[in-house]
């Protein structure tokens, strides 16, 4: 499970595989329950729905994932006309009270889901916050990598070129 971890990162363990992901073919989104900021159930396939996603792990007391907050709102209304494309933040191991609070006075304009008990977090494997996924329009996963950065965009753009 995620924790603090002392230092200036969020890692709570060793980091994800960077880049494309692992195996001959690229795995699909597990079907793990989360919680929309209004209480109601969902899983991200269906917070998805088809669409080319650039998902972000993170929580509120992640120093470097709030680094990358104002740069997530930029992408996400760059990709909000398009209508094929999303922005998704997934909040780990915290509450939608505290969470909602955050995004509201962070004014988080990008789709925001909790994975209160981890269980998506672990089902991918995803033990350190910020972390980056990129989904492609059929939910696979396309790339995987840490804190957003130029590897993530370019899977993200490059995913969003292919039909």
């Amino acid at each position: 499970m995620l924790a603090p971890a002392a230092g200036t990162g969020c890692s709570a363990a060793a980091p994800p595989a960077k880049g494309a992901a692992s195996g001959s073919e690229s795995s699909g989104i597990p079907h793990e329950a989360l919680v929309t900021l209004d209480g109601q159930a969902t899983d991200l396939g269906r917070v998805v729905g088809g669409r080319v996603a650039l998902v972000s792990f993170w929580a509120t007391w992640c120093t470097a994932c709030d680094r990358e907050l104002d740069a997530l709102n930029r992408l996400a209304d760059r990709t909000a006309a398009r209508g094929d494309a999303l922005v998704v933040g997934v909040d780990v191991g915290e509450s939608s009270e505290t969470v909602g609070a955050f995004v509201r006075q962070r004014g988080l304009r990008y789709t925001q889901v909790l994975d209160p008990d981890f269980r998506l977090a672990d089902a991918l494997g995803q033990r350190d916050v910020p972390a980056t996924i990129v989904v492609d329009r059929q939910g696979h996963i396309v790339y995987r990598g840490e804190a957003l950065d130029g590897a993530g965009l370019a899977a993200f753009n490059e995913t969003l070129r292919r039909p």
